[in-house]
């Protein structure tokens, strides 16, 4: 993952080998958060997920082995405003509290940031 700073602003390039990365150690970066509090990700209500990319989203998705609605509203992020790096991730939060099925079980966020960073966090909505 690179940025470069120009004379339009900043711009990201990220390594193709970044996807292969997210699919090979996410478990793995997560399983601490969710064994922490007790859930597994089969009782996950929705899915927040920071889309660096097209292929991120898709590796993250074969991963869990997720159906392709879970990472609807990243995938909507990332049609209508692109990555915007790791705060991506409360677009698509946003999202999913206004969509017509809110979830009602938790909701894992997932963000990453420099270095390859993975920051997470598990949610439930307050009524």
């Amino acid at each position: 993952m690179a940025w470069t700073i120009g004379d339009s602003g900043f711009q990201m390039t990220l390594s193709s080998e970044i996807p292969k990365l997210v699919e090979r150690e996410v478990a793995g970066a997560l399983a601490p958060l969710w064994e922490g509090c007790g859930v597994s990700p089969e009782e996950m209500g929705g899915w927040a997920v920071h889309p660096g990319g097209r292929a991120i989203l898709d590796s993250f998705e074969a991963t869990f082995g997720l159906p392709d609605e879970a990472l609807a509203a990243s995938r909507a992020v990332l049609r209508r405003y692109g990555n915007m790096s790791s705060a991506t991730v409360l677009f698509v939060l946003e999202r999913l509290l206004r969509s017509a099925g809110a979830p009602a079980r938790p909701v894992t966020a997932v963000a990453f940031g420099p270095g390859l960073a993975v920051e997470s966090a598990l949610l439930e909505a307050v009524t």
